[in-house]
């Protein structure tokens, strides 16, 4: 794929933009690296109070004030997240919605990487590509997101003939012993094979987080087949039975994919619009911290 770095620079302004007018308290105390310990970098100062560290009140500082004040710092502590990318002509497609599915699935990677990259957390990405599997490094700070929207951005499209379970039995021959937040950006195809055993090894040391993108439905009028290259006979688009089956058929995906996912702890939230995409974000870290999955 020949790479827009405009387009994905608007992606990353929306993503920081978006999820910056959010004003909520989901996230404080979860997933946050922040934890008052021993490091040498400085987090704030609090006023001193019974069975405080003596040693860490700071009497420069408290001089200053007339007020006894302890040093708290930020540990060493950090959380590794590791995104996995969906790629392939089918994100090259549109949502229900008429939003396109590449939009999405860039945007769900910027949200969460602008989030936790912004508490701190090591942040990396993997995907499939014509040529095998891409891991980035795990890295943190604001440039962290640009980067991984590129890199992204340009395994998006590649055909490969791989699967997501495929995908994740990677994953875990490639971190067998971290421990990670991982977050799945994929759709109804790749939730489809996606098996019970890989989910709950998944699940052994890992927090999981699906994302799935809706994909538009098979009948209606004028509708283009993206992994074929041709428009859908007028006939079959049509056809109020094939609708019936198409949904008949996501649904089972669904309701085995959900009946899995329970079993093993995993969180899953669908989305169709790119305004929904912050939301869906925030709905994953909420779900997982009350416990609801599936």
């Amino acid at each position: 794929m020949e790479i827009d770095y405009e387009y994905l620079a608007r992606i990353s302004k929306d993503a920081v933009l978006y999820t910056s007018r959010k004003t909520t308290n989901i996230l404080d105390g979860e997933y946050n690296s922040v934890y008052h310990g021993k490091s040498l970098e400085l987090l704030d100062f609090k006023e001193y109070s019974f069975g405080d560290d003596f040693s860490s009140i700071d009497w420069k500082t408290s001089s200053r004030t007339d007020t006894l004040l302890v040093r708290r710092n930020i540990a060493e502590k950090k959380h590794s997240i590791l995104i996995i990318g969906d790629t392939g002509t089918k994100m090259d497609a549109d949502t229900p919605t008429g939003d396109s599915k590449s939009d999405i699935a860039l945007m769900s990677l910027g949200v969460i990487t602008y989030l936790l990259s912004r508490q701190g957390s090591d942040v990396g990405l993997v995907c499939a590509d014509k040529k095998g599997v891409l891991a980035t490094p795990f890295k943190t700070g604001s440039i962290c997101v640009e980067e991984l929207l590129h890199t992204y951005g340009e395994s998006l499209f590649e055909d490969h003939r791989s699967n997501m379970n495929d995908l994740l039995q990677d994953v875990l021959q490639m971190y067998p012993m971290r421990r990670m937040i991982v977050f799945v950006i994929t759709d109804i195809a790749g939730l489809r094979t996606v098996k019970n055993a890989t989910l709950s090894r998944m699940t052994e040391r890992n927090d999981v987080y699906f994302i799935c993108i809706d994909d538009a439905p098979f009948t209606g009028s004028k509708v283009y087949d993206r992994m074929c290259e041709e428009y859908i006979d007028r006939f079959l688009a049509g056809n109020r039975s094939l609708r019936k089956a198409e949904q008949k058929e996501i649904n089972n995906i669904l309701n085995r994919f959900k009946h899995d996912a329970t079993r093993s702890r995993v969180v899953l939230e669908r989305v169709k619009t790119k305004a929904d995409v912050v939301d869906t974000v925030l709905n994953l870290f909420e779900r997982g911290r009350n416990g609801i999955f599936g």
